[in-house]
Parts: C-alpha cells; structure tokens; sequence
C-alpha cells in the first residue's frame, strides 16, 4: 500500500518527485556528519601522540578547520561563512572582539 503524500501545498508530492530522480535517495545531514565524526576522531588521536613539529601542530590546525567548515556545511550549505565573526583577533589567538 502506498504511503499518503504528507504535504500540505497542493502539487507539493510532483514537486519532491521531479526534484530527485526515481531510485535516489536524498542524503540526510547525518550521514555527513558522521563522515566529519570519523575525521574528527582520527584528528583527536593525532593530537594525543602530540606534534612531532611546527609543520605538523600547523597541519593539526589546517585539519581542525576544514572539519569545523564541514560540521556546518549539511545545516548551512556548501558557502556557510560565520554567523557573528568576531571584528578582531589578538595577535596570540587568545582574545577576540565582537
């Protein structure tokens, strides 16, 4: 038995048919996140064996950051910037400004 279309605007369930092929499935937020929860866990594990360089404490942060950006990609989309940067930074990172 087929399911009731759940929409509430008419032509809502030709809509969501046109929009993605027969037999492809949609991904859903957390399939992603769980891919950037695998990165994030094998990042965790190179910083607990500490940094065996300057190059590679840099490469860590590279890391941390690219797994921050996609955290929020599934919410915000692919251009997801800041919501409320802050205006400035201190020179050691510790401090900021909004």
């Amino acid at each position: 038995m087929a399911q009731p279309s759940r929409t509430t605007t008419a032509g809502g369930a030709g809509r969501a048919a046109a929009a993605s092929p027969r037999g492809e499935q949609r991904r859903h937020p957390a399939d992603d996140l769980e891919s950037v929860r695998d990165r994030l866990e094998a990042l965790i594990r190179r910083v607990r064996h500490g940094a065996r360089s300057h190059a590679d404490f840099h490469d860590q942060e590279t890391e941390a950051h690219r797994i921050a950006r996609d955290l929020v990609k599934p919410f915000r989309g692919p251009d997801a910037r800041p919501v409320n940067p802050p205006l400035w930074v201190s020179p050691d990172g510790r401090s900021a400004g909004w």
